[in-house]
């Protein structure tokens, strides 16, 4: 005879049993040529675009630490990600909930995926979408006219994570910057809501898809349905200041077929320095394997945290030689050119790493910094004089032809340019993320460009796309860019002399 407190021992003990049917993990892998599941898609956002949390205590009391898993150029998060599951329905992702919800759109048709103009590898066809849409006010009421490049930065790191943890789980995804942005807003139904579609993350598969009326069944059980916001006056004023510069008043370059390709140019030949201090080239040691694992992946990303400040400590160069050889792969499979012109050139500009001071020009061929001045100079009138700058061990200048590419490529090369930044920082962050030792990452997006081409000695018609800073971290600091305007056109000199 069975007596009551057993009977609810076993009661527990069933209960409490786990079924893989039923699982929802991240780390479990969906099963082959089945895309549009959704619970596992939330999974992978909450992971690759989340917000972590957890107690910290500070100054004799507890308090809560929030942090998203992607930095932002501009700490505003400029964006909304729309999930689209072909044939089935269009998802917004709230990240504060963690949920997908149904938004009121209509889904994407295989017709409208070719009049968007999406292209695949051969065999593959598309089943799911997820759709970076730019609300450049979030950011350019806080930064002015570069709030709009901000947001393409931000995109990028954002896409550049999801797509990394997706991969790591064995799940090969495209990346798009040459679609139709203007069809796809209009399928959204974007016009009057001032936002901007800019960078679509695609996943396909060879076999079939899994059954459509599964996958409405289960939107069918999901939250409540919600719409995007709409703009308010200041923000339609704002929108039409962008008239002529976004997107819709461009034409793009045609989409190639989706392939990975180095991220990083070679240096040109650098000039001889006046003087020298030990070796002209300096080889990098390599560091550890790269990551490979789902969970070494998930570990650096939910472990990722933007340096708000540095303190007085030098870096060595097994640190430098590990963070720049997380840049040396291939990008993400992207239907842009593969082109050496599209690629980034990386300045390293030395103040307190153990035996190398001075500004370098990296080459990924041979993972070794080039001497190009032996002095580095005071970065802070490069950075619009913000003493975080000042505090970095070391700095890293992103660079490219910006001007003559745009001539030759219009919208193409700016969007393209800016995503592939993005997608060198976020690398660098999680590299970062795994070296420990405290080293801080911290990317910054009011520079002076001059400055910048004097600081990292650029050669002419090379531009600085992004100023990345480096060192010993210092949670106790604090980051002027909390502030409600920081480092824009005119409001340097009210944050820091």
């Amino acid at each position: 005879m069975v007596t009551s407190a057993a009977a609810s021992l076993l009661s527990f003990w069933n209960d409490s049993r786990l079924h893989a049917d039923r699982a929802k993990s991240a780390s479990v892998k969906p099963a082959p040529g089945i895309v549009p599941w959704r619970d596992a898609l939330e999974d992978v956002l909450k992971v690759g675009y989340g917000i972590q949390a957890q107690p910290r205590f500070v100054a004799g009391a507890w308090e809560r630490v929030r942090w998203r898993t992607t930095p932002s150029a501009g700490a505003l998060y400029p964006f909304e990600v729309v999930a689209s599951v072909i044939g089935d329905g269009s998802y917004l992702w709230d990240v504060e909930a963690g949920r997908l919800h149904p938004c009121g759109l209509p889904p994407l048709t295989r017709d409208d995926l070719d009049a968007a103009g999406f292209v695949t590898r051969p065999g593959h066809r598309l089943e799911a979408l997820l759709i970076f849409i730019a609300r450049p006010w979030l950011s350019m009421r806080k930064y002015r006219q570069r709030g709009y490049a901000y947001c393409h930065l931000d995109v990028g790191h954002t896409a550049t994570n999801l797509a990394i943890y997706t991969m790591a789980l064995g799940h090969p995804l495209t990346l798009h910057l040459r679609f139709s942005r203007t069809f796809l807003a209009g399928h959204l139904k974007l016009e009057g809501l001032c936002r901007e579609p800019f960078a679509v993350l695609s996943f396909a598969s060879e076999a079939p898809a899994g059954d459509p009326a599964h996958a409405l069944e289960e939107a069918a059980e999901g939250p409540f349905p919600i719409a995007l916001e709409p703009p308010e006056q200041i923000e339609i004023l704002n929108w039409e200041s962008l008239r002529g510069i976004v997107s819709f008043d461009s034409a793009l370059e045609p989409p190639c077929e989706p392939r990975c390709a180095p991220l990083l140019q070679e240096p040109q030949e650098p000039r001889e320095p006046e003087e020298t201090s030990g070796h002209s080239v300096l080889p990098l040691p390599e560091g550890r394997p790269a990551i490979s694992a789902a969970t070494e992946w998930r570990a650096a990303i939910l472990g990722r945290r933007s340096a708000k400040g540095f303190r007085d400590r030098s870096l060595n160069v097994d640190q430098i030689g590990e963070l720049l050889a997380a840049l040396r792969g291939q990008g993400l499979a992207a239907d842009c050119s593969a082109e050496d012109s599209g690629r980034v050139g990386v300045r390293l500009v030395a103040r307190n790493v153990d035996g190398v001071e001075g500004v370098f020009a990296y080459s990924p061929r041979e993972h070794a910094l080039h001497l190009v001045d032996p002095q580095a100079r005071d970065p802070r009138p490069a950075c619009m004089q913000q003493g975080l700058a000042g505090d970095a061990a070391a700095l890293l200048i992103l660079h490219a032809p910006l001007f003559s590419l745009v001539e030759r490529q219009g919208y193409s090369a700016f969007a393209e340019l800016h995503f592939r930044a993005a997608e060198l920082g976020q690398r660098l962050h999680l590299a970062a993320a795994r070296l420990g030792d405290d080293v801080g990452v911290t990317c910054i997006g009011g520079f002076d460009g001059e400055e910048c081409s004097a600081l990292a000695r650029l050669e002419p018609g090379e531009e600085a796309l992004y100023v990345i800073l480096l060192g010993i971290r210092d949670e106790s600091a604090f980051k002027h860019d909390r502030l409600s305007v920081a480092f824009s056109h005119g409001y340097t000199n009210n944050l820091d002399g």
